[in-house]
């Protein structure tokens, strides 16, 4: 069940960023943050109220400000100091019912924004290290990394008893989409490998087994093989996002336009945060 939510979750967002696919990142990115504020905006208007946030706003300021008029008399000082305090709460509960209902579903973003722009595929030359992960003594494992046009062994695979892993070391080759296909006593299973450049959906893990965890690496299915391998894990490279000259993490730039996109079209929905 969740392998088959991964890939329609997965598959929808490549369909909704297709238009997007030979444009810079940071158009996609800014993009899915119009569609996030208005999302955002829609919940707040049918779930929250205006006019009690507004009010609750204005008594935490009122407060504050008798704090800083009154800084004479202690009394005044105490009285305000408790009274904003609860109006801060008050604050944090009308707006925890929208943010329950938004929390989740933005989390599921989250993670495919990050398979597409918080990791980028590796370039030629660069070196790579697949690991296998088995579940339990790799001391009588005989596994073996098959060869491939796209990339080269540096070495001989590296076992690891005390993370019951096995390593290889590679390099990088010519640009595709690819496997990593590893044969653990006879059977063989296999995990994306991509060299080049556009905005794939990119995996650092994929699973035996599907999990919570399997939501955070949603790009591919599970294992295929019945073996003693738990995973298979490469780690891509970091990307980092460009515009006007500024290079930064993709959220930072998602957080800005969001908020930025939700408050300026707050007040056409009558929503107040």
């Amino acid at each position: 069940m969740m392998q088959k939510l991964n890939y329609l979750l997965t598959r929808g967002c490549d369909l909704l960023l297709a238009p997007f696919a030979k444009l810079p990142p940071f158009w996609g990115i800014l993009f899915l943050s119009l569609l996030t504020s208005l999302f955002v905006l829609v919940v707040y208007r049918a779930v929250s109220s205006p006019l009690k946030v507004k009010e609750t706003k204005d008594r935490i300021k009122a407060n504050i400000l008798s704090i800083r008029i009154y800084r004479d008399f202690w009394r005044s000082i105490v009285s305000s100091f408790f009274r904003s305090v609860f109006y801060t709460g008050k604050y944090f509960v009308l707006n925890l019912g929208p943010l329950l209902l938004v929390l989740p579903l933005l989390f599921l973003l989250f993670v495919q924004m990050d398979i597409r722009y918080g990791m980028r595929p590796f370039r030629p030359g660069e070196a790579i290290t697949v690991k296998a992960r088995f579940a339990g003594d790799i001391a009588a494992v005989e596994a073996a990394l098959e060869p491939n046009d796209h990339f080269r062994a540096l070495m001989n695979p590296v076992y690891v008893d005390s993370l019951r892993e096995v390593d290889w070391k590679l390099k990088a080759g010519r640009e595709g989409s690819t496997f990593a296909t590893i044969t653990v006593d006879g059977a063989a299973v296999s995990k994306n490998l991509v060299i080049g450049n556009g905005l794939p959906a990119l995996s650092n893990r994929k699973m035996a087994a599907s999990s919570l965890e399997h939501f955070i690496y949603p790009a591919e299915k599970l294992l295929e093989a019945p073996t003693a391998v738990r995973s298979i894990s490469v780690r891509y490279p970091p990307r980092s996002i460009s515009f006007l000259g500024i290079r930064t993490h993709w959220l930072v730039w998602y957080l800005l336009l969001t908020f930025a996109i939700a408050l300026a079209l707050k007040n056409r929905f009558g929503v107040e945060f």
